[in-house]
């Protein structure tokens, strides 16, 4: 793996430039910028790293260089990230990766603390291969597997956060029509999922369906309206959208245990 290995770093020094010329990352790449300014564009969108900043960036995403200070100096870290790991934990620790939705890009600061660590770790990696040691590509693979490592667990996280954002989002609509008989349609929709999507989510995040969730909060409403008013089951039944006062009463004993009368009844006597 070594001896073949697509690891390698680019060390650049510019003058103020600015050009036309766009790539596209065939690999894993990590930019630090060593001393100056740099802009790029990446996917459409301007960021500008200052001395001491880098960028992670997976493949496949299309950058360009737009402008750079007088004397700048920047290293672009390059690697197919399948070099880095023996078959069996690339398929686990990579594929995923390439072949799933995946982070576009991370900045890296030097005024956070695990942002600073990695910017270290890219710029050993960096010296590593530009070095004289029998072992440096060795050296420089174990570290550049630190730094897709960290760069995974970003993705993992970010994930998790749309994840959870599309949650709240359900969640909130369900919550929101509270009276209405909603459909698992309506749900999905809110949370920009399909059906199938809107499913696995929710069993997922609450072990229980859409529907099923939609349905406890209706009746968990229901019940605190039969607590704390006077109004008839049939009138409740009606506000929460059911047309049939039995088919009403059936769902709120499944889901309660007890019919809305004996509810009503039991808390008054509490």
């Amino acid at each position: 793996m070594l001896e073949q290995s697509s690891l390698q770093s680019v060390e650049s020094s510019t003058g103020a430039v600015m050009t036309a010329m766009i790539h596209v990352t065939d690999h894993f790449h990590a930019f630090i910028v060593r001393a100056g300014r740099v802009d790029l564009m990446v996917n459409g969108d301007r960021h500008g790293l200052r001395t001491g900043s880098g960028l992670l960036l997976a493949p496949g995403q299309l950058y360009q260089v737009v402008s750079s200070e007088e004397a700048t100096r920047f290293v672009d870290v390059r690697v197919d990230p399948y070099d880095l790991f023996a078959p069996l934990l690339a398929e686990r620790f990579v594929t995923p990766f390439m072949t799933g939705a995946t982070l576009p890009l991370k900045l890296l600061t030097p005024t956070e603390r695990a942002e600073k660590a990695v910017l270290d770790t890219i710029d050993k990696v960096s010296r590593s291969l530009h070095g004289d040691s029998s072992f440096a590509l060795l050296d420089a693979t174990l570290q550049m597997a630190v730094v897709w490592r960290y760069w995974i667990q970003q993705t993992n996280e970010q994930s998790r956060l749309v994840g959870q954002d599309r949650m709240k989002a359900m969640l909130a609509y369900i919550h929101e029509h509270v009276t209405e008989r909603v459909t698992l349609e309506q749900i999905a929709e809110a949370g920009g999922l399909s059906r199938a999507e809107c499913c696995r989510y929710f069993t997922k995040w609450t072990a229980t369906s859409p529907l099923a969730y939609a349905c406890d909060v209706r009746m968990e409403a229901a019940a605190h309206q039969l607590q704390e008013t006077t109004e008839s089951v049939a009138a409740i039944a009606s506000h929460y959208g059911y047309t049939s006062v039995s088919h009403f009463v059936q769902t709120f004993k499944k889901v309660h245990k007890v019919t809305p009368l004996v509810y009503r009844k039991g808390k008054k006597t509490k």
